[in-house]
């Protein structure tokens, strides 16, 4: 089979298909239509369609937003771990130059332990209970003086999430660099 130049050598199939795709045309490339697999077919379909019920339905939803929060993506398990990260981040960078990551975390098992099982039960109290456990006027005392300083005008939810997400990355760093070295 000999292709000269066409989109076939990229793997999008002959030019004129991509092309009659661009002006509107029929979604299903030629060599799919050769084939006459009515599954393939069916899927090229679905994929090439400008209905966006159908493909919602099928790819966004169920693939989406449902299998990101039953694989425990949701926005608790994402502040956790945000926490957890910057403050271990914070302590594999103090501590660089004395051992790796990894070998902080297993000469010190039980304080790692605890430190996360600290910050994730501290995480979860606004969702078991909003109010909180202090009693109101030291809670009202304690907000006055953290609005009064305009501290809640920089430590912001987003500012948390973008620290915490930046910290999960700088984990990884350290924790694949404690791997390969």
């Amino acid at each position: 089979m000999n292709q000269e130049m066409s989109g076939g050598e990229l793997g999008l199939g002959e030019l004129e298909d991509i092309m009659d795709m661009a002006d509107g045309g029929s979604p299903i490339p030629g060599f799919v239509k050769d084939m006459d697999i009515p599954e393939l077919t069916k899927a090229f379909e679905i994929l090439g369609s400008t209905e966006t019920s159908l493909g919602e339905a099928l790819f966004v939803e169920k693939y989406g937003e449902t299998l990101f929060r039953q694989s425990g993506w949701t926005p608790t398990a994402e502040l956790i771990n945000g926490r957890c990260a910057q403050i271990g981040f914070v302590l594999a960078l103090l501590n660089t130059f004395n051992a790796d990551v990894l070998t902080g975390i297993s000469t010190h098992p039980i304080l790692v332990a605890l430190t996360v099982a600290g910050i994730a039960g501290a995480s979860i109290v606004p969702v078991v209970e909003p109010q909180g456990y202090f009693p109101s006027a030291l809670k009202d005392g304690v907000m006055g003086v953290y609005k009064g300083a305009k501290l809640d005008e920089k430590f912001t939810p987003t500012a948390e999430m973008v620290n915490g997400r930046a910290a999960m990355v700088g984990m990884a760093v350290f924790l694949l660099t404690a791997t390969i070295f």
